[in-house]
């Protein structure tokens, strides 16, 4: 999912507005056979992929992130990590992503997801055992505000528990 092309940028998240669609050329939608079969044109769901963290640094397994999150205006939404072989990262938990129904929230309604090799207290994601990861959030039925500006608006900060990023 992380090795797909993607025309914009926002932080750390990359997407492409004609993923799934039909006005993609032949090229896109190899690229989109290949890594997403299934994906959905972007007025039923939006793929935003990140393998860097919010400072632009790979995101590494061994490493620890925070994933800050907040409720997008869509229908539904969810975040997954992949390993460097686009699978989902297997866990003995058997945890692969977090949704607005599933997730446990802080007082403020924000959410934080940890992604880590080793298991966390709360919301945690497992990064694997490999050396990088991506993470992918998907959001399903987007208002057309967010598809207008995706580019611009505030998205979830991926940012190394360490501090560094802070």
């Amino acid at each position: 999912m992380g090795r797909v092309p993607c025309a914009c940028r926002n932080g750390p998240w990359q997407y492409d507005l004609l993923t799934g669609s039909i006005a993609a050329n032949p090229y896109m939608r190899a690229r989109v056979a290949r890594h997403m079969p299934l994906a959905l044109d972007s007025a039923e769901t939006i793929y935003l992929v990140a393998d860097t963290d919010s400072h632009g640094h790979a995101l590494r397994c061994e490493r620890t992130y925070r994933l800050e999150a907040w409720d997008i205006d869509a229908r539904w939404w969810s975040v997954t990590c992949y390993d460097a072989d686009e699978f989902l990262v297997q866990n003995d938990r058997q945890r692969y992503s977090y949704n607005m129904t599933n997730i446990q929230r802080n007082p403020d309604g924000s959410a934080t997801i940890r992604l880590s090799r080793t298991a966390r207290p709360g919301n945690w994601l497992p990064t694997g055992d490999g050396k990088t990861f991506v993470v992918v959030l998907r959001l399903y039925l987007p208002s057309q505000q967010v598809r207008d500006n995706l580019r611009t608006m505030e998205l979830p900060r991926i940012v190394e528990e360490d501090g560094s990023d802070e």
